[in-house]
């Protein structure tokens, strides 16, 4: 019998199968590693998010620091803004040639024989703002050319309307400067754009029985 027993093949378990069988499934879950593309993902998010701060902090700090620029306006609009924001400039009561013009002494001589020549000028003279405006007659009484003879001490700004005044009427203006002269503005006028000179008339004998007295000269019209 004993030898029958020691004969036996004896069935061996392996340990490790006896004891996953019998002992319970207790213990702690093993850590799975962690997937290298949701990492990946994580990596990618967080650097984005990183850029986008900066380039948002990088605008707002320029946008501080940059003076604002004026939207375009209409036409006319953008000028009506600009003066309601700057206050209208005094403007003066009265102008320096203005001033001069009252102070000027101005003759008229007419050279032409042409009546009312002098007082033609003179009225043109003060309806410029020149009130001492004198006429007469000049010694010639056939000029063409208007002369027009300015003190060496009259104001730039008079010598330079009354000159435009003249070159405006008249065919032809010569002007002179003297420095002896004792008023102002001298002017001797000449023909008018357009008109003629005054013709002369002829002398002619007359018999007489008996001398006369010869008429007395006579002036000649203003």
């Amino acid at each position: 019998m004993d030898d029958n027993l020691e004969n036996r093949p004896v069935e061996s378990t392996p340990a490790q199968e006896i004891k996953s069988e019998n002992a319970p499934d207790v213990g702690f879950p093993l850590s799975q590693p962690k997937s290298k593309s949701k990492s990946g993902i994580w990596v990618f998010i967080v650097v984005l998010i990183i850029i986008l701060a900066g380039g948002l902090i990088f605008f707002l700090s320029k946008n501080k620091g940059a003076s604002p620029t004026a939207s375009p306006t209409p036409e006319g609009q953008g000028l009506q803004m600009e003066n309601a924001t700057e206050p209208p400039s005094p403007t003066p009561a009265a102008t320096p040639l203005a001033a001069s013009r009252a102070k000027v002494v101005v003759e008229v001589q007419n050279g032409t024989g042409i009546t009312g020549e002098a007082a033609y000028l003179q009225g043109v003279l003060k309806g410029l703002g020149y009130t001492n405006v004198k006429v007469g007659n000049s010694s010639t009484q056939d000029n063409t050319i208007t002369t027009v003879t300015f003190s060496s001490t009259l104001d730039q700004g008079v010598v330079q309307e009354i000159t435009g005044s003249l070159d405006s009427i008249y065919q032809q203006v010569d002007t002179q400067t003297s420095t002896t002269q004792t008023m102002d503005v001298l002017i001797v006028s000449g023909l008018r754009k357009g008109a003629t000179a005054k013709p002369t008339a002829s002398a002619t004998a007359t018999a007489s029985s008996s001398p006369s007295a010869s008429p007395s000269p006579t002036a000649t019209p203003q």
